[in-house]
């Protein structure tokens, strides 16, 4: 008997380490990703990889929008909500984890996102309306300091990511612009080629297609180089302004998430990123790609983080 009982026991002993690691794979079964605004350019971005981080991960992906509060409905969802296990992930413009939680007491904060990767960086421009008395970035400035606050700006909101782009700009150039809100950055393009503002703050495929029909004038990219997609048009650092605002869109999961399970996210989707269908989607929305990850984009957002901390203090609009 007892030679039975220790066969048995090594027998299970033996079956137990076989089973350990399956019983840890990743991932288990269907991945989520959260998109915390309306339908649109980002939706469609996560709708994209969708199919490609499926080949890499072995298992389906659906895509969900949670909109609301400027994306923190979806950010908290995730942070607050979510199992810390891989399966629910954000993707989303950064402002979500290091603007908002600045701005207002919310549910989560910055350390509540854990981030997998960059994917895309905007770009960003400004765009002056046609016939506005400057034309680049050098009259632009002349123009303002000789005009302190006659040059109005619209952005999708106060607040926002556009309007904080233009307030960074500001202090930057070491000019006052007169700020114009409007709901959302189409009425406020709409307003620019309308001549009701002198400038628009947001994205490139918002903008440029308005400059290609000769309805406003492209001034500045506001990220750290130029982007493949407007090779032609300057930096504000090339200008001698020593700011750049790449938008950096990319992905989290909650804080808790396990190290080794957000490094095999961080490999589906540098495999995604670099693939034909999300290269080509990428080209034709004048986004530029460009992978950063964990590690490095932990670092980035970081010194975001502290960025719009001191810029939202500065402005008064930093929660007491």
């Amino acid at each position: 008997m007892k030679r039975r009982q220790l066969i048995t026991a090594l027998a299970a002993a033996a079956t137990a380490v076989v089973l350990a690691p399956a019983a840890q794979a990743f991932p288990t079964g269907k991945l989520t990703i959260i998109v915390p605004y309306s339908p649109g350019s980002t939706d469609q971005l996560a709708r994209t990889l969708a199919p490609e981080l499926e080949k890499a991960l072995g298992q389906s992906v659906v895509v969900e929008t949670k909109p609301g509060a400027g994306g923190t409905v979806g950010g908290n969802f995730v942070a607050k909500s979510s199992k810390p296990d891989g399966h629910t992930m954000l993707v989303a413009v950064s402002s979500v984890q290091t603007v908002a939680p600045h701005q207002r007491e919310l549910p989560y904060g910055f350390a509540d996102l854990k981030p997998v990767a960059r994917v895309t960086v905007g770009p960003n421009i400004m765009g002056a309306r046609a016939g506005a008395p400057f034309n680049d970035l050098a009259s632009l400035i002349a123009y303002a300091k000789a005009n302190p606050g006659k040059v109005s700006f619209g952005s999708a909101g106060t607040g926002g990511a556009t309007h904080l782009a233009g307030e960074a700009f500001a202090q930057a150039a070491g000019i006052k612009l007169n700020h114009i809100p409007f709901k959302g950055v189409t009425p406020a393009i709409a307003a620019a080629v309308g001549g009701n503002v002198d400038l628009v703050f947001g994205f490139a495929s918002a903008i440029m297609p308005q400059v290609e029909g000769g309805k406003m004038v492209a001034i500045a990219q506001l990220g750290d180089k130029r982007v493949s997609g407007l090779p032609n048009l300057t930096t504000l650092k090339e200008g001698g302004i020593d700011l750049a605002l790449p938008p950096n869109l990319g992905v989290w999961v909650p804080a808790g998430t396990p190290d080794d399970v957000v490094a095999e996210l961080e490999g589906a989707f540098r495999a995604a990123a670099s693939s034909d269908a999300f290269k080509a989607f990428t080209t034709k929305r004048r986004t530029e790609i460009d992978f950063l990850g964990a590690a490095d984009f932990a670092k980035v957002l970081e010194q975001e983080n502290v960025f719009f901390g001191k810029l939202l203090t500065s402005l008064g609009m930093a929660k007491k």
